[in-house]
C-alpha cells in the first residue's frame, strides 16, 4: 500500500491521469444509469396513462348502456301501458269499425320492438320478465276481441233497464227477453222459426241502444251472458299482466341498481405495479 502511496508521489502527472479517467467513467456510468431509470420511469407513465385511458373507456361504455337500457326499460313500460288504455276501449266503446283494432295492433308493434332492443343488451332475467308481459297482453288482447264487444252491448242494455226513462226500461227489457228468445230459437228445425226471431232481437236491441248493426249482428249470440260473468275474465287477464308487470319492473330495478340511487360504476382495476407484485 505505501508502495502504491510513494509510486503516485513519485509521478503526479499519473495519478492526476487516473483521478481524471476514474471521474469520466463515474460521469459514464451515472449518466447510462440515470438514463435507464428516466427511460424506465417514461415507460411506466405510459403504461399507467393507457391503463387509465383504458378504465375511462370502460367507465364511459358501462354509464353509456345504463342510460341505453334504463331509457328502453321504461319505453317499454310506457308502451304496455298504452297497449292496456287501448284495450281497455273495447269493452266502452263500439269496435266495429276497425279502427281500436288499427291502434291496438300499432302499440302492440311498439312494444314488441322494446322487448327487441331489451333482448340485445339486458341480462336474461329481464328479457324473460319482458317476455311474459308480452304472453300476458296477448291474452288479454284475445279477451278483448272475443267479449270486450258483447260486455259493451250488454253493459249498455243494463243501463237502459235501470234507467229513470220509463220507456227505456221497457225497451231494454224487451231487448233482453227477444235474445234469449232467439238463443232458444237456434235450437228449432224451422228455419223460419230461427230468422224471425234473430230479426226480432236485433231490431230490438238496435232501437234501445242505437248501435250499429254490424255490431248487434256480431254479438247477439253472447248476449245472454252477464257483464258481470264476462267481467271476471277481464279482471282475470288484467290481474294477470299487473303481476307480470310488476315482475318485469322488479328484475330491471335490480339490474339497474335503483335502490342504491346510482349508475353502475366499473370494477376496481389492480395498477400495474400491483399485477406485477402479485
Amino acid at each position: 500500500m505505501n508502495a502504491f502511496r510513494q509510486y503516485f508521489e513519485d509521478n503526479p502527472e499519473i495519478f492526476a491521469a487516473l483521478v481524471a479517467a476514474i471521474a469520466i467513467v463515474g460521469g459514464l456510468v451515472g449518466s447510462v444509469i440515470g438514463a435507464k431509470i428516466q427511460a424506465n420511469g417514461g415507460r411506466d407513465q405510459a403504461a399507467a396513462a393507457r391503463e387509465a385511458a383504458q378504465i375511462a373507456a370502460e367507465a364511459q361504455r358501462v354509464a353509456n348502456l345504463w342510460t341505453v337500457r334504463q331509457v328502453q326499460l321504461a319505453d317499454f313500460v310506457h308502451g304496455v301501458r298504452e297497449v292496456q288504455r287501448i284495450q281497455a276501449r273495447f269493452y266502452i266503446q263500439d269496435s266495429s269499425d276497425g279502427a281500436l283494432a288499427a291502434q291496438l295492433d300499432d302499440a302492440e308493434q311498439v312494444v314488441s320492438r322494446k322487448a327487441a332492443e331489451i333482448a340485445l343488451v339486458a341480462p336474461a332475467a329481464v328479457v324473460a320478465a319482458a317476455a311474459e308481459v308480452r304472453e300476458g297482453l296477448m291474452d288479454e288482447s284475445v279477451n278483448a276481441f272475443a267479449v270486450g264487444s258483447v260486455f259493451y252491448v250488454r253493459h249498455l242494455l243494463d243501463l237502459r233497464a235501470v234507467s229513470d226513462n220509463s220507456w227505456e226500461v221497457a225497451a231494454a227489457e224487451q231487448a233482453i227477453e227477444a235474445v234469449e228468445e232467439y238463443l232458444r230459437a237456434r235450437d228449432q228445425d224451422d228455419a223460419s222459426v230461427r230468422a224471425t226471431a234473430q230479426r226480432r232481437a236485433y231490431d230490438a236491441v238496435r232501437e234501445v241502444t242505437g248501435l250499429p248493426g254490424v255490431l248487434v249482428a256480431d254479438v247477439l249470440p253472447a248476449l245472454t251472458t252477464r257483464v258481470s260473468e264476462m267481467a271476471v275474465e277481464r279482471n282475470r287477464c288484467r290481474q294477470n299482466i299487473e303481476d307480470k308487470v310488476n315482475r318485469f319492473i322488479a328484475v330491471a330495478r335490480e339490474m339497474l341498481r335503483s335502490e342504491d340511487d346510482v349508475a353502475p360504476t366499473v370494477p376496481a382495476q389492480r395498477r400495474w405495479w400491483q399485477r406485477a407484485a402479485a
